[in-house]
């Protein structure tokens, strides 16, 4: 079972006691909300029209909950079919209602219902206060990435739906030296799914390839940020090197050539999971501790 959450203790901080404010002067709490997903039900995290998203259903359960309209930040998105172990998000609960003031001043019972209206594909890990300034997004310092795969001739049926079944052996050695020439920053043009007017420079800081149990390889990824697929497209290049189709220098003649096209298809997405995110001294990071 997932920890209970323990209820944020009061701060000696006058700026964390005092009243916050939305824009317009309307006084408001910030809510910090931890969550995981399996992501296979779900169009990605983002809300979009028409489709069930991980974070259209969170904000729809939060509205029936404290009876108005949310707009919540995620740390990240994630891509269709993507899971989280470890999804950060804020919102702001304006101070309007007596059902939204009782919800909001005990977390614990607005997680446990919460969780009960998100469905069984949501986890919602914790729910807590938090000072203005905490942004999911932008108070960010890390996020960590595992992808999961399997390299032996069959495949555990219950775990496919989180990891790819390549099939065949890798070559974890090679692929390890392969992704130790993506450490530090770069421009990961090559590995990313270009938006306009929106740099592809990006810090990577950790990057393993281990061998966790038979037929079974992680590929671990920590950064600052990612562009939209990085570590799907890393994951990509990795195994064809794996499978002995590239040599490992071949990942830093990708990375150099800036060029989209230079690199192989990107891994599929069940296969991915954001497992933490990491924020500055003081600030809990998230899943919570024991949680992994």
């Amino acid at each position: 079972m997932p920890p209970q959450p323990v209820r944020t203790p009061r701060s000696d901080d006058p700026a964390e006691a005092a009243p916050q404010r939305a824009p317009g002067g309307v006084a408001a709490v910030r809510l910090r909300i931890d969550l995981a997903y399996d992501g296979a039900p779900f169009a990605g995290f983002a809300r979009q029209r028409d489709q069930v998203t991980v974070q259209g259903t969170l904000e729809a359960a939060l509205g029936r909950l404290l009876g108005c309209q949310i707009t919540s930040t995620g740390a990240g998105r994630t891509d269709r079919g993507v899971h989280a172990l470890a999804q950060v998000v804020h919102l702001d609960v304006p101070e309007g209602s007596q059902r939204a003031a009782s919800l909001v001043a005990d977390p614990t019972m607005l997680r446990a219902r919460l969780d009960h209206l998100v469905g069984p594909a949501i986890t919602v890990w914790a729910v807590r206060r938090v000072p203005r300034h905490f942004d999911a997004r932008f108070s960010a310092r890390s996020r960590e990435y595992r992808y999961r795969l399997v390299d032996a001739v069959t495949a555990d049926p219950i775990r496919r739906s989180d990891r790819w079944h390549v099939g065949e052996p890798l070559d974890v050695g090679a692929m390890r030296r392969g992704a130790r020439l993506l450490l530090g920053e770069h421009d990961f043009a090559s590995f990313c799914r270009r938006a306009p007017g929106r740099t592809t420079v990006r810090r990577l800081t950790l990057a393993t390839v281990t061998r966790p149990g038979p037929g079974r390889v992680d590929v671990r990824l920590v950064g600052t940020a990612f562009c939209h697929q990085q570590v799907r497209a890393i994951v990509g290049c990795l195994v064809e090197v794996g499978r002995g189709r590239r040599p490992s220098g071949w990942i830093g003649e990708v990375l150099a050539a800036r060029d989209r096209a230079a690199a192989a298809r990107v891994a599929p997405p069940h296969g991915l999971t954001l497992e933490r995110v990491g924020y500055g001294p003081g600030v809990p990071a998230a899943p919570p501790p024991g949680v992994r």
